[in-house]
């Protein structure tokens, strides 16, 4: 059997990895949420006027539809007004006291949503 050489620290060493390209501000990253947020908002303001014109007939079903319209209302307030820190921190903080839960709504949030885009 051979000795094996040692290879000076020179020729082990891989060369330096290629720099990553820079990582986008905090600021910049909060802008983006910022425009994502008030567009759910505006977009939660349009179906909540699809559902207002559906429960203009008076049945029991444009009942519902009015309940809806007026939830949807009162979450596109709520991210109209929303900072992205604190609505980050208050979504940590239910995913970690009701983790199942909080499964069960990502599912079915989701189910809504692609229906919503398929159309």
């Amino acid at each position: 059997m051979a000795p094996e050489e040692n290879p000076s620290p020179t020729e082990s060493t891989p060369p330096p990895p290629e720099a990553a390209p820079p990582a986008e501000s905090k600021a910049s990253v909060q802008e983006r949420l910022d425009r994502v947020l008030h567009e759910a908002a505006r977009k939660l303001e349009e179906t909540a006027e699809q559902f207002e014109r559906l429960g203009s007939q008076g049945t029991k079903a444009s009942e519902y539809s009015q309940k809806v319209a007026s939830q949807l209302r009162t979450g596109a307030r709520y991210l109209e007004g929303a900072e992205v820190d604190d609505l980050l921190e208050r979504t940590r903080s239910t995913v970690r006291r009701h983790p199942v839960a909080s499964l069960g709504i990502a599912f079915g949030a989701g189910f809504v949503l692609a229906r919503l885009l398929r159309r």
